[in-house]
């Protein structure tokens, strides 16, 4: 039976995709990604899109409801692009996201785990973001998020995962309050300096943002890089601390270090932070001094890449390196560093778990063993996550 496009059927959702899509099985075998779906659902489903190999489909009507359906806060939810499981139980999103790490793991880098060893959820599954990113609409005063299709703005006036503060402010925001050449606002909440907003990108002059990490003061340069879920972020730090101090490292060197976030977590041997951006590297060392780190810590700006080949060269058998790179995953270079030097750890960060899994697949091909695994839930309601590997040198 071959399906068309426009076309209605009853599909049992038996898993879920990257992205937040339930997966079915069309009558030709062909996979069906399913917006709106939660697997173990019958759903009545309308084709939107045929391909090779799969289909689009959304759900027109929950025939056999799971248990963990609910009824999504926001009025917009299934327009805005923004988030994909609000109709999901936060305890099934976090349970469907291990899931997709695992899956990830397996086929994409050939790793197969039992569990996923920490599994950590947000505090808060609701009001955690504390920057938000509005786009200028069509229709006169109209701000808001991209959609899931199309490039219509979806208009919103709230946000019930951003901030407290930062939906107020959202609330009170019109379009004069950005020039008529800027397509792009961005509300920003931090402890130290309450809420900023600014049109287009940040201005040089925009203050460094004050945030806390681990209870203390940090600070990040305009224009770098910062979690968006603080009180996550503070358990990522935790974990880095807690998954290195008992190594026996004698030296950590932290790879795409920003303003020196994941390398502050460390207090027992010397670390070196690396990172293409001069300002973030300015703030990490402030960083560093104001937690009394000064002595052991150093940073380093220039091409990550170029730099931890050459301090790899120097380093003991008992180095750590820390890899945080962004979404798309480390360098080429990067990877063949490692598999030249073969540090005696690597603890991989990740915001994207198909890089991870690419990646891991290099790093254990050269002589690695996965020895812990996290999942940190950074971004409730939406298909994204955190997630830490920590690999060890075969003896």
């Amino acid at each position: 039976m071959t399906c068309t496009v426009g076309e209605t059927l009853e599909l049992d959702a038996h898993g879920t995709a990257m992205g937040g899509a339930a997966v079915a099985r069309l009558p030709d075998g062909r996979v069906c990604f399913i917006t709106g779906g939660i697997p173990g659902e019958r759903l009545l489903v309308r084709i939107t899109a045929m391909k090779k190999s799969f289909a689009e489909a959304t759900v027109v009507s929950v025939l056999t409801p799971s248990a963990d359906r609910v009824t999504p806060r926001c009025p917009v939810y299934g327009t805005c692009g923004g988030c994909q499981y609000q109709h999901v139980a936060y305890d099934r999103q976090v349970t469907l996201k291990t899931q997709q790490l695992l899956d990830a793991l397996q086929r994409i880098g050939g790793i197969r785990l039992p569990v996923i060893d920490e599994v950590i959820a947000a505090p808060s599954a609701w009001g955690y973001r504390n920057r938000i990113t509005l786009h200028r609409g069509t229709a006169q005063g109209s701000h808001g998020y991209m959609p899931i299709h199309g490039r219509e703005v979806v208009a919103v006036s709230a946000c019930p995962i951003a901030r407290a503060e930062v939906e107020q402010a959202l609330g009170r925001l019109t379009n004069a309050d950005w020039p008529a050449d800027v397509q792009r606002t961005t509300i920003r909440w931090s402890p130290g300096d309450d809420v900023v907003s600014y049109a287009g990108d940040e201005a040089d002059d925009l203050a460094w943002r004050a945030d806390l990490v681990g209870g203390r003061p940090y600070q990040v340069p305009t224009g770098s890089f910062a979690q968006v879920n603080p009180q996550v972020a503070d358990l990522l730090f935790g974990l880095v601390g807690r998954w290195i101090a008992p190594l026996g490292a004698t030296h950590v060197i932290d790879a795409y270090c920003g303003a020196g976030f994941l390398g502050l977590a460390i207090t027992s041997c010397s670390v070196l932070g690396l990172e293409v951006d001069a300002d973030s590297v300015a703030a990490a060392s402030d960083n560093a001094a104001a937690r009394g780190l000064a002595a052991t810590h150093a940073f380093i700006a220039g091409d990550v890449d170029a730099l931890l080949a050459k301090h790899l060269s120097d380093t003991s058998d008992q180095t750590c390196i820390i890899l945080d790179p962004p979404r798309a995953g480390c360098g080429a270079r990067t990877i063949e560093a490692l598999r030249t030097a073969l540090p005696a750890w690597i603890l991989y960060v990740s915001c994207d778990p198909a890089t991870l899994a690419r990646d891991l697949k290099a790093l254990v091909g050269a002589g690695y063993a996965v020895q812990r695994s996290a999942l940190l839930d950074m971004f409730p309601q939406t298909a994204h996550f955190e997630s830490a590997v920590l690999l060890a040198r075969n003896a």
